[in-house]
């Protein structure tokens, strides 16, 4: 009778910290090598707090890889429209304040929507109340409410959730302009 002391997902778990902890130890100190026991405590002791003080939660790599030429291309939108409007001397601008129906439900993957949309070309994730985004938005002419749902869709396939459907009633959208 055999039985496993490590799960796969663990092992991944453990892995990917290790290897996201070396990287950003080579960030902090500049690749350099002068005191590798030293480092390898570093990564090590975070690496076990890390795995201690937060629970598994479960992600796709295909959702992950399909997230990022999505987010780069996005982030790119953004950085163009901020400069175009830097350009112009009134830049067109008609701002609002929108709240969008999240879908995702409260934990690590609603966090992670809620950061990202501040990286969005136009968007300022500005409150969450109970299931609602509050969206600080440049340019209420733009379709933030289907990018929004995007990028729920796209974080989701990320954590592997199921999204269903916002309630709201017949002829309701998700997202409406605050008064």
């Amino acid at each position: 009778m055999s039985r496993r002391i490590v799960s796969f997902p663990t092992l991944r778990s453990l892995a990917l910290r290790l290897t996201l902890f070396a990287l950003l130890w080579g960030v902090l100190t500049d690749g350099g090598v002068d005191a590798p026991a030293f480092g390898s405590v570093i990564i090590l002791t975070a690496t076990a707090l890390s795995l201690a003080l937060s629970r598994p939660t479960p992600w796709s790599l295909i959702g992950l890889l399909r997230f990022v030429p999505f987010f780069l291309w996005q982030s790119l939108r953004g950085g163009l429209d901020v400069a175009w409007r830097a350009f112009l001397p009134g830049p067109p601008i008609a701002p609002v304040v929108l709240t969008y129906r999240l879908r995702l439900p409260p934990g690590r993957a609603r966090a992670f929507m809620v950061a990202v949309n501040n990286l969005l070309p136009g968007t300022l994730s500005a409150e969450i109340s109970r299931n609602c985004l509050m969206v600080h938005v440049l340019d209420q002419r733009r379709s933030t409410g289907k990018a929004l749902a995007a990028l729920e869709d796209r974080i989701a396939a990320i954590f592997q959730i199921k999204l269903t459907s916002a309630a709201t009633a017949p002829g309701q959208s998700r997202i409406h302009a605050e008064a």
